[in-house]
């Protein structure tokens, strides 16, 4: 499965138990005023909007550099401890518990209730492996790029 394919399925998980979660909302006596909200947004085909608005929001978290190295720790296979994501990213105990708070509301992360371990989720580890992926072929550009003739004999431009 490639990163995008990883991310596209991350995305549409986290889309589908939104959109579920509020259409039983919309479903309770007390909720009128969006009846049948999904099944329009269904046919009037929105839900590519949706997946964009929650994709964006998760790349403005994930951006984060300490939020990012948050996500590098993360596996949706192991949990991991609140204690050892402080250790491991030097985040106090309140800005660590944030930061995955943030990383969990908008589906990057999940943290189980009983035991506080934290996970990744598909749509996470899709985005540290695009990330990965684009990184190493920009540093491979780079070296290529700075070490053409010109630059390796002086005759290039050595402003920085």
């Amino acid at each position: 499965m490639t990163a995008g394919d990883a991310m596209a399925l991350g995305l549409a998980e986290r889309a589908r138990n939104l959109l579920r979660a509020l259409d039983r909302q919309d479903r309770l006596e007390t909720s009128r005023e969006f009846a049948g909200w999904l099944q329009g947004a269904v046919s009037g085909n929105e839900l590519a909007g949706v997946a964009e608005e929650l994709l964006l929001r998760a790349l403005r978290v994930a951006g984060d550099p300490a939020n990012y190295r948050i996500l590098e720790l993360l596996s949706p296979l192991e949990g991991i401890g609140l204690a050892e994501v402080m250790k491991r990213t030097g985040l106090s105990r309140v800005a660590a518990s944030e930061r995955v708070n943030d990383l969990v509301q908008v589906g990057l992360a999940s943290r189980e209730l009983i035991d506080d371990q934290i996970r990744g989720t598909p749509l996470a580890g899709g985005l540290v492996a695009l990330v990965g992926e684009l990184s190493e072929a920009a540093g491979e550009r780079l070296a290529t790029e700075l070490g053409t003739p010109a630059t390796a004999t002086g005759g290039g431009d050595e402003r920085a």
